[in-house]
């Protein structure tokens, strides 16, 4: 073992028989506990995709003025209500993502807790390995809700944390006793989990990611940015959003018989990527030199993923707790997420929408309830 079995086996005795005689005690605990960690997941969401230190500062500071958050400001789930949603600095609004954040690591350790109930029976470093794996899983989720990428290092981490608590429970994940069996077994359906979702994005490509279009006239197109706003490119009557275009790195728009005016060159196909384009001629230049673009063209190609490279990374942290079952559901209860939020919410078609919150979303669902209703329709078929 890894860690010391006769206290760990102490330590779950002792807390088994706690949840039998005060069931409420440990997730209420674990509620508390994780609100704090809420807080602290609020700053790695807020600073990291922005290549921000975690350490530096140490103190929270108000994203409006940049002054720093007093402790009796900055407290888990009481603060936000208390200010009524406004910084306490210079009164700007603070987003309720803050508020929801604290309260959904607070309710998510409180379910990991619960696995300690009759016949859950998950061992106590387990739970908090798993208290550490949710976490990080809802950092993931909140990045890509609010900036559409997937960042694989913090993926690495949920990873690792994973086959951690695996081993530290593999009877629990995996009804097998043998740790070496265990990590087999984590490791392959994590790996499992990764190809899918490199599959599932590919064949998402080849289906819907090429688009054409031909004119039979020449049609004038611009490519220009107004204010601060988002890059607009208009071809005839229709005007397409930069960032919608260019979801992703691989991301490609070709422009058919065009012509760019100011430029001397043949007619022929002008690429573009998300910084940059290249000339029929082949020579390559780098947007951020030019104010505007204008030319005409006679079509249009798009090459764009159907889903982004960054959930397979998902599909790598999650497979290796849920296995290779789990990765399954998750990605069928994903969708079906998915596609619930875009009629609630009201996505217009063609509307980016990040995958990877639905899908985390959905593994939590197997680990609350999706393994036995899994468990149940192999014994039906069976």
């Amino acid at each position: 073992m890894w860690y010391n079995a006769g206290m760990t086996e102490q330590l779950d005795m002792l807390l088994w028989e706690l949840a039998e005689q005060q069931p409420w005690l440990l997730p209420v605990c674990f509620a508390l506990f994780g609100a704090c960690v809420g807080s602290f997941l609020n700053v790695v969401i807020y600073r990291t995709p922005r290549g921000l230190s975690v350490n530096e500062p140490r103190r929270s500071f108000c994203p409006s003025c940049n002054k720093e958050i007093p402790w009796y400001l900055n407290i888990p789930l009481v603060s936000w209500l208390l200010l009524r949603g406004r910084s306490a600095c210079c009164g700007q609004r603070i987003s309720m993502r803050y508020w929801l954040v604290e309260l959904a690591c607070a309710l998510l350790f409180a379910g990991v807790a619960w696995q300690l109930g009759e016949g859950q029976s998950l061992s106590a470093v387990a739970q908090v390995l798993m208290c550490a794996w949710v976490a990080t899983g809802l950092a993931m989720l909140c990045i890509d809700w609010e900036q559409m990428i997937v960042l694989p290092k913090m993926a690495l981490v949920a990873t690792g944390l994973g086959i951690a608590a695996v081993l530290a429970d593999p009877v629990w994940f995996y009804e097998t006793a043998s740790m070496g069996d265990a990590f087999l077994l984590a490791a392959g359906s994590g790996v499992m989990g990764f190809i899918l979702l490199k599959l599932v994005a590919l064949l998402g490509r080849i289906c819907f990611g090429h688009k054409k279009k031909s004119f039979a006239d020449a049609q004038a197109w611009e490519l220009k940015q107004e204010g601060e706003e988002d890059l607009l490119l208009t071809i005839g009557n229709t005007t397409y959003l930069w960032s919608e275009l260019f979801m992703e790195e691989n991301n490609r728009v070709h422009l058919d018989g065009a012509m760019l005016r100011d430029k001397e060159h043949a007619a022929g196909t002008i690429t573009f990527t998300a910084e940059s384009f290249t000339l029929p001629d082949g020579s390559e230049h780098r947007l951020e030199d030019y104010e505007s673009l204008a030319g005409s063209c006679r079509g249009m190609r798009t090459r764009r993923e159907a889903m982004g490279s960054g959930d397979a990374w998902i599909a790598l942290s999650l497979g290796v707790v849920c296995g290779w079952q789990g990765a399954c559901f998750a990605l069928a209860a994903g969708s079906v997420l998915g596609i619930l939020w875009a009629i609630i919410a009201r996505v217009s078609k063609g509307e980016p929408m990040p995958f990877g919150p639905a899908f985390i979303a959905g593994a939590w669902l197997y680990l609350a309830y999706g393994r036995g209703w899994v468990e149940a329709f192999i014994h039906n078929m069976g």
